[in-house]
């Protein structure tokens, strides 16, 4: 007896229902992330405060005198409200520190990044709360030294 070998079957058609439910799934998708988009609002960037920079070796000098290291800039002027937190970043390339003076400051709040400093890159943060004359130095470099004029 010889064997006739079988037609391929032909693919059975997805079933209408099936199509329907998969267009449905995907305009849902679109509409959902559409929606998503317009009602989530604008981004806003984070706030990092007024910045001061801290530099040292301008130059190629090492920090050694107030003419080659320092906060940039040295006098500052905020306003509570409105700008009253500064961020001051080590644009250097060795330690600092940002030290609140509280002999030239008197009852004013205190204010210190840490004893270990800031290495190069990183950002020390405070909010004035309190308007006055804040004298605020490095505690590795003494001879840097800056005020913040907060007024309110």
């Amino acid at each position: 007896m010889e064997q006739t070998a079988k037609p391929a079957e032909a693919p059975k058609p997805k079933s209408r229902t099936m199509l329907l439910a998969v267009i449905i799934v995907v305009i849902l998708v679109v509409v959902g992330v559409g929606a998503y988009i317009l009602t989530r609002g604008p981004s806003t960037p984070a706030n990092n405060g007024t910045p001061v920079s801290i530099y040292d070796g301008r130059n190629g000098a090492t920090c050694s005198s107030a003419a080659n290291c320092g906060f940039s800039p040295s006098t500052l002027n905020v306003k509570i409200g409105t700008n009253n937190t500064v961020t001051w970043t080590n644009n250097g390339a060795i330690p600092h520190t940002v030290t609140s003076n509280q002999t030239a400051n008197g009852s004013l709040p205190s204010f210190n990044s840490g004893s270990g400093g800031l290495s190069s890159g990183q950002q020390y943060t405070y909010t004035f709360t309190q308007a006055g004359t804040y004298h605020y130095y490095c505690s590795f470099h003494v001879w840097m030294q800056a005020v913040v004029i907060v007024s309110s």
